[in-house]
């Protein structure tokens, strides 16, 4: 399965206007952040974005305006600030997988249902990981 990567280059806030965000190795914003609250941000993040899309399906005719692009980018950076706070490595490769270019190009459409897929694992694997999510039923 080929990966949707976000194509955004994150700015830090620096002096030089021009710098990109640094790895999460090295991230200077993680002083921002909660240590180990990656899924709690990115569900978050994942909620804000789905409540300006279309319902599922319909993504033959999302608009792409400025606000959707904006919060899809809002994923993509609540995942690259977090991205040292997932609870396994599974789980940040999915948050990995779980954004979507907000350059609008011919296979915007079909980005935005794969986002979806990916975004929509990420919630489920946020909650079995860090146990917030549903129980399964013993039969």
């Amino acid at each position: 399965m080929t990966a949707v990567l976000c194509s955004i280059a994150t700015a830090a806030c620096s002096d030089d206007p021009g710098e990109a965000l640094p790895d999460s190795s090295d991230n200077a914003l993680a002083q921002y952040t909660d240590e180990g609250d990656g899924c709690e941000q990115a569900v978050s993040a994942i909620g804000y974005a789905d409540s300006l899309l279309r319902a599922l399906g319909q993504e033959d005719h999302q608009e792409f305006d400025a606000a959707v692009r904006s919060r899809l980018a809002s994923v993509a950076g609540t995942i690259a600030l977090e991205l040292g706070d997932f609870p396994d490595g599974a789980t940040r490769e999915q948050a990995e997988r779980a954004q979507v270019s907000e350059d609008p190009d011919p296979q915007q459409v079909l980005a935005l249902r794969e986002y979806r897929r990916e975004a929509a694992q990420l919630v489920i694997d946020c909650g079995a990981a860090t146990g917030t999510g549903p129980k399964a039923e013993s039969s």
